[in-house]
């Protein structure tokens, strides 16, 4: 099967939702109140503001009537208290994120976004692109290894809006991490020596899934990159990217796989030693 896709992880190729904006539009009434006789009185009135809701002449009834209030000396005008103001919508629905670098050169990461709750968001590391869930109160918490210095991580809820924080992590200098990404019907598995992390959930309309692997010094087994020939992708091609961190400098790299038939299910297809095709991309 024949099918031509472009897959960009990180520039934001993928939209997790599209929101219609929503206007509104606002007259401005016009009143007036009936005015009333009212019996004449030696007094001095005061005037204070009327309740913003504005009183058209049926609104008076004929029994009502303002009396004013005399005022003595030892009776100063009382002072209009000042209402606190309302919290603002705005204020309720803030979205805060915090990163923290922890052990092994990782990055935590806690999301609280309020008025996004049960939403599939993206997050953003040096290249890495992968898709969360945040909780019914709207928040998040993941642990992604760092793939370079800066610890600088970004997160796209589906109305667009971006939040973005970042923890230095100078210890991935002395580290090699090896990920490969895509999306959840093209699932890439990293097989070799060394620490894996698998980081997404399959969540939303484009779930967005990667495994990062920390390499050790020295490589004692062989490293291959696999997909797994089932039912959903046998017969064509999987796409996704390969990064390659070595000293704190990405790499990436794009990643095709040709899969075979359907008749020969149930087997892998592999990428062998990965690792010096990154290198030679990266002297390019």
């Amino acid at each position: 099967m024949n099918r031509k896709r472009s897959f960009v992880m990180a520039g934001g190729t993928v939209l997790l939702a599209l929101g219609a904006g929503q206007y509104m539009q606002s007259g401005t009434a016009q009143s007036s109140a009936a005015m009333i006789p009212v019996p004449r009185a030696e007094v001095t009135a005061v005037l204070r503001p009327a309740a913003p809701t504005p009183l058209s002449a049926q609104d008076v009834s004929p029994q009502a009537r303002i009396t004013p209030v005399a005022l003595t000396e030892d009776q100063p005008a009382p002072v209009p208290q000042a209402q606190p103001a309302p919290t603002p919508q705005a204020d309720l629905c803030a979205v805060t994120l915090d990163v923290f670098a922890a052990a092994d050169a990782m990055l935590s990461l806690s999301l609280s976004a309020p008025c996004h709750p049960n939403q599939t968001v993206v997050v953003r590391h040096a290249g890495l692109a992968v898709t969360y869930l945040t909780t019914a109160t709207g928040a998040l918490f993941a642990d992604i290894p760092a793939l370079d210095a800066s610890g600088a991580l970004t997160i796209r809820l589906p109305d667009g809006i971006e939040a973005h924080a970042a923890a230095p992590v100078p210890e991935v200098a002395a580290m090699r991490r090896l990920v490969v990404q895509g999306m959840a019907e093209d699932r890439f598995i990293l097989s070799g020596e060394g620490a894996q992390i698998t980081l997404g959930t399959m969540s939303g309309p484009v779930p967005m899934v990667a495994q990062v692997m920390t390499l050790p010094a020295e490589l004692a087994a062989p490293l291959a990159i696999e997909a797994e020939i089932t039912s959903d992708t046998c017969g064509r091609e999987l796409l996704g990217d390969v990064l390659y961190s070595e000293g704190g400098r990405v790499t990436r790299a794009d990643l095709s796989l040709a899969m075979p038939d359907c008749d020969g299910m149930g087997g892998f297809v592999a990428l062998n030693n990965p690792v010096p095709d990154m290198k030679l991309a990266a002297t390019d």
